[in-house]
């Protein structure tokens, strides 16, 4: 190996050490919230709204990312149906719980995409139909929460740009009009996220958003190398984002999903929890909404095993 090949090695070597190391040692304190998904509550077989009761009663979750799923809000063209999400919404406000609500076609939960079944055959590019359809939609969803006092901040799209989902990626064209849409309808702030371990489209969406979310997963499982932790990817790596986005382009910064639930039929209990935890507060983010209401009450109530449902509980009552 050529010297000057050799001493670029070992800088990039120390560098790397040096991040890691500088990773461990410095933590910060968390805050916590909870996404909650109605859609992925039933298909648990769970009463939903008990589900979401319990997590605001008996957790004590204030800080909530709730999804306003088009194809329940809009379940026949042109005939809108909020009562369920004005239900959510309306709980969240009696209990002083604030709001971030994700609008949009590709929003949390699989399959990611959540179109009206009726607008489905319609075209996505250009200015084809499915586009007014979706920002109609959108438009609706706005008008209709931008005075509630519970609701403090929209997020449009989820991981925009991540190829993951039967969606796949957003066309920026879309994504824009959607952002212009909602800013021109609401000064409420505008999150955009992208994916923690394997997103880059994360400089470009901090950018554009007025709060940047990364999603953080420890534990995956793929279908065929099986299970897969993400342990080369020191936290730093997420302390480079946050340095982007807080302290260079000035933008609020949090965790829009922290993993506190198995990947398909990989594990999570309150060792991994406790590790994943103990990794977020490295990573440079002040807040954090986790990933996983549904199954812990889920494990609670049908599994009988209230362990992880337990470990969150404490550790927000920590707060």
């Amino acid at each position: 190996m050529p010297i000057k090949n050799l001493f670029w090695l070992v800088g990039i070597l120390i560098i790397l050490y040096l991040l890691i190391s500088y990773s461990v040692l410095k933590k910060q304190n968390l805050s916590y919230g909870v996404t909650f998904s109605q859609k992925f509550s039933e298909e648990l077989g769970l009463n939903w709204r008990e589900n979401y009761l319990a997590i605001l009663d008996d957790l004590k979750v204030k800080d909530l990312r709730l999804v306003a799923y088009w194809d329940l809000v809009e379940p026949e063209e042109g005939k809108f149906n909020f009562n369920d999400l004005d239900w959510q919404i309306a709980e969240a406000e009696k209990r002083g719980a604030k709001v971030i609500l994700v609008v949009g076609r590709k929003v949390p939960r699989w399959p990611e995409c959540h179109i009206s079944s009726w607008a489905r055959d319609n075209p996505l590019g250009g200015g084809g139909e499915r586009v007014g359809f979706l920002l109609r939609y959108v438009k609706e969803v706005v008008k209709r929460y931008r005075s509630n006092p519970a609701v403090w901040a929209w997020q449009v799209e989820n991981e925009p740009l991540f190829p993951f989902g039967e969606c796949g990626t957003t066309p920026l064209s879309l994504l824009n009009q959607e952002i212009k849409l909602v800013k021109s309808l609401d000064t409420r702030p505008i999150i955009l996220t992208d994916s923690g371990e394997l997103g880059f489209a994360w400089p470009y969406l901090a950018a554009k958003s007025d709060i940047f979310g990364t999603t953080l997963y420890r534990y995956v499982t793929h279908k065929w190398f099986g299970e897969i932790k993400y342990s080369l990817i020191p936290a730093y790596y997420f302390r480079i984002k946050a340095w982007w986005a807080e302290k260079v382009l000035g933008k609020q910064i949090l965790i829009s999903e922290l993993q506190a639930e198995p990947w398909n039929n990989g594990e999570m209990n309150p060792e991994i929890f406790k590790e994943i935890i103990d990794y977020a507060e490295r990573a440079g983010f002040p807040k954090a909404y986790f990933w996983g209401a549904e199954w812990w009450y889920w494990m609670k109530e049908k599994q009988n095993n209230p362990k992880m449902w337990d470990a969150v509980k404490n550790l927000i009552n920590k707060k």
